[in-house]
């Protein structure tokens, strides 16, 4: 476990240590308020940075961290998701006069009627319960 004593050297071994290894790094901070102590620890399982401060000052330090390492995670390569066929706008049209397959199974789907239960099988009232009399 190293402790750092300097902010530079944690942040920017901390971003660095994610940068190698994103998948395995665990980011914590630990506010120890008996001791009025900030704790902030960055590990990948192999390598442990440490940072301990007492500093109302350091919290700036420690938002712009926060924000730094949030927005390095949040730019991570996004999973590939299959996209559906496009719909065919008003404009074009094809030369038969038909639609394409995929547009009708769409056309199909949003056309379809809603299913709606006959008044009779609807129950009305207060669901069972009697109401109280008020006086």
């Amino acid at each position: 476990m190293v402790n750092i004593l300097q902010w530079d050297e944690f942040q920017k071994a901390a971003e660095e240590l994610y940068m190698i290894s994103p998948n395995d790094t665990r980011y914590v901070a630990k506010y120890r308020h008996i001791e009025g102590k900030l704790v902030l620890k960055v590990t990948d399982d192999r390598t442990c940075l440490k940072y301990k401060t007492d500093q109302m000052q350091d919290l700036n330090k420690f938002e712009r961290l926060n924000r730094s390492l949030m927005a390095k995670m949040h730019n991570r390569s996004p999973v590939v998701v299959a996209e559906l066929p496009p719909l065919v706008s008003s404009s074009t049209t094809t030369t038969t006069g038909a639609a394409p397959a995929h547009t009708q199974a769409h056309a199909q789907a949003s056309t379809a009627a809603p299913t709606i239960s006959s008044p009779s099988t609807q129950q009305s009232g207060g669901g069972g319960k009697a109401k109280k009399n008020r006086r």
